[in-house]
């Protein structure tokens, strides 16, 4: 689900914390706030400081201050204390097991605070606070010695100094109230990462030897560790789609030609992360269908409620309705909402139900969902689930099945089908001109499983087709 973070630390995403600062600022053009700047810059981050200037067109106009932390003392900052809970934050976890199991999306025995935690302290490696406007980097020894970064270190740090020339050049927390939705800050989160990543990845391409992309890799790509293999796909998934949609959208604004990466912060930003996902929608200026959240029923508790995102609804979907198809269906997103909702009950442990209502881009797309959802409410282990059509949306309800549940829960190869499609886009912009590289990536990944993309020969042929079905001359 669109992130709803009560606690005080990150959890989810690596960066979050570059849309948590709260300032104020004049009116016309941004420029940073009067601040104990340093004087220089670290002679570690100089370099890397010039090299995200060229990468990006902008320029500091101030050195920004680096901290480098061991493990214990950086996993102080991004991870959260349960003693620190308070009793509404107890709830707050309490009610999100709930909230996944009840979506099919985690069994019962997952618990969220343990596992946001896992993943925070997991995959963080660097961050760029703007409240502090300063690096806070995991250092190795060598790092905190003062000597030289690690291949890794230098190629995150680029990423998170584009957060901070982010930062001078636009105001993050100016971006950051400009948000009235969840969904803006989703979209916005993935404008920020992807342009970032745009900086760290082109770093890495003309920098590194093999033998730093090697310890690059191995550092960066997922771990092993069975404390995050454990953790269900979605929030794995969530955490990662700024950082896999993002730098395709970014590839795309990159083709209109300059201004328009400046615009996406300041004058057009996105609406939804399915603008972010199909790009083709934020240049058709496609933003949500109006539509209003479930109210909670008589005698029930209100729990949680927020937006229901594109990558939400193919999650939601992809066990019932297979990888390609509830590709295909996810793409029909127009908005959604949930609301959760306890009974009342003394003891507080009344049942806990979810209402979803969900609207499509047209009424066809409308028509689609609902059926797929009819067909998603037919597994016994969705506790008596309603799906229905009310005015011009599909409103869906179902109660939690229980801590003891066992579901068959989205794989890693449900991940990759939507993110592949990602990087195939971008790929597919990158290397053939004159083509339609959307219509092509998304004839591909909704016909196609992605086992049947990496070995099936039908595809080199379906690809060809694509090719000429979408080209553009």
């Amino acid at each position: 689900m669109a992130r709803q973070q009560r606690a005080r630390k990150s959890a989810l995403f690596i960066s979050a914390v570059l849309l948590l600062a709260a300032a104020s600022w004049g009116l016309g053009e941004w420029k940073p706030f009067a601040y104990n700047w340093p004087d220089k810059w670290d002679p570690r981050l100089a370099p890397l400081a010039a090299f995200v200037e060229k990468q990006t067109g902008y320029e500091f106009e101030n050195p920004v201050r680096a901290r480098f932390l061991n493990d214990k003392e950086f996993n102080k900052l991004v991870v959260n204390d349960e003693a620190d809970l308070s009793t509404d934050d107890k709830q707050y976890y309490t009610d999100l097991n709930a909230l996944l199991r009840t979506l099919g999306l985690a069994n019962g025995s997952f618990d969220t605070f343990t596992g946001l935690n896992d993943l925070s302290a997991g995959n963080t490696l660097a961050y760029y606070s703007p409240t502090d406007r300063e690096m806070v980097i995991r250092s190795d020894t060598a790092a905190l010695k003062g000597g030289a970064l690690s291949a890794s270190l230098r190629a995150v740090v680029v990423h998170e100094l584009t957060h901070a020339l982010q930062d001078q050049e636009f105001g993050l927390a100016r971006i950051n109230r400009r948000h009235t939705t969840s969904e803006e800050s989703v979209a916005m989160t993935a404008v920020l990462e992807g342009h970032a990543n745009a900086a760290e990845d082109m770093y890495v391409e003309e920098n590194f030897d093999d033998k730093e992309l090697e310890q690059y890799q191995k550092v960066t790509t997922s771990s092993s560790d069975s404390k995050l293999t454990s953790i269900p796909e979605v929030l794995s998934a969530q955490q990662s789609a700024p950082y896999i949609f993002g730098p395709t959208f970014i590839a795309a604004l990159k083709k209109k030609g300059p201004q328009a990466i400046t615009d996406v912060f300041l004058k057009k930003p996105p609406h939804s992360l399915a603008e972010i996902i199909l790009p083709s929608k934020y240049f058709a200026e496609a933003t949500p269908v109006e539509l209003k959240p479930p109210a909670v029923p008589r005698k029930n508790e209100y729990a949680l409620s927020d937006q229901l995102n594109q990558l939400d609804i193919y999650f939601i979907l992809v066990r019932a309705l297979g990888a390609p198809k509830s590709l295909q269906l996810s793409d029909m997103w127009g908005n959604g909402y949930y609301t959760a909702y306890r009974a009342k009950d003394e003891s507080g442990k009344g049942k806990f139900c979810v209402d979803m209502n969900v609207v499509g881009t047209s009424s066809t797309a409308t028509q689609k969902i609902s059926a797929a959802f009819t067909t998603w409410a037919k597994n016994p282990i969705h506790n008596n689930a309603q799906v229905k059509t009310v005015d011009d949306h599909v409103a869906v309800s179902v109660c939690d099945p229980g801590t003891k549940v066992k579901h068959s829960l989205p794989t890693t190869d449900d991940t990759s089908q939507i993110f592949w499609r990602a990087s195939d886009m971008a790929f597919i912009m990158r290397s053939e001109q004159n083509t339609d590289a959307e219509c092509v990536s998304t004839g591909l990944y909704t016909e196609f499983t992605v086992e049947e993309i990496s070995t099936n020969e039908d595809v080199v042929t379906r690809y060809g087709e694509l090719l000429d079905e979408c080209s553009l001359r």
